[in-house]
């Protein structure tokens, strides 16, 4: 075999490498952009899940006459931290994903703080047996939205 020969031997063998490199950088960016359809996808039903519970709690909670100024100020944070969400899902294409998904990111901490803050002020009133249905479903919504966060971040 003359160098030319093993040249184009090498050659051939570095180009192919290299194809064979940009196809799996590919496959790998298109399943992470499936990661990040998945895990939006649960963070808005599960948004929706939590938000819909808490409606029905505060109806609980309101025909019993017990609104107060906790619970005002997490059924606030709640709907701020939806509207977030809904704003940042809204804006996750082309040049402002990144800033869609950090807007989403936080809306759901919102969201998860506010069903923390609305749970305790439930518990402390003591109608957490009134507001069952109501907490189990904010809880699936909790999960589903945890399950997306993780899916974004870390591919499941």
């Amino acid at each position: 075999m003359n160098n030319r020969s093993r040249f184009l031997a090498t050659s051939l063998i570095v180009v192919l490498s290299l194809g064979v490199f940009a196809i799996g950088g590919y496959l790998q960016a298109a399943e992470s952009d499936q990661g990040i359809q998945k895990g939006k996808q649960a963070i808005m039903e599960g948004a929706k899940q939590i938000m819909d519970g808490n409606k029905m709690a505060m109806d609980i909670m309101a025909k019993k006459g017990m609104k107060d100024a906790e619970l005002t100020a997490a059924e606030k944070k709640m709907a701020e931290g939806y509207n977030t969400i809904i704003k940042g899902e809204s804006m996750m294409t082309g040049s402002t994903m990144a800033e869609g998904k950090e807007m989403v990111k936080h809306g759901s901490k919102m969201m998860l703080d506010a069903q923390a803050a609305t749970s305790a002020a439930i518990e402390k009133k003591g109608m957490t047996v009134e507001c069952s249905a109501a907490l189990d479903t904010c809880a699936l919504g909790e999960k589903k939205v945890k399950e997306g966060n993780l899916e974004w971040y870390f591919g499941y």
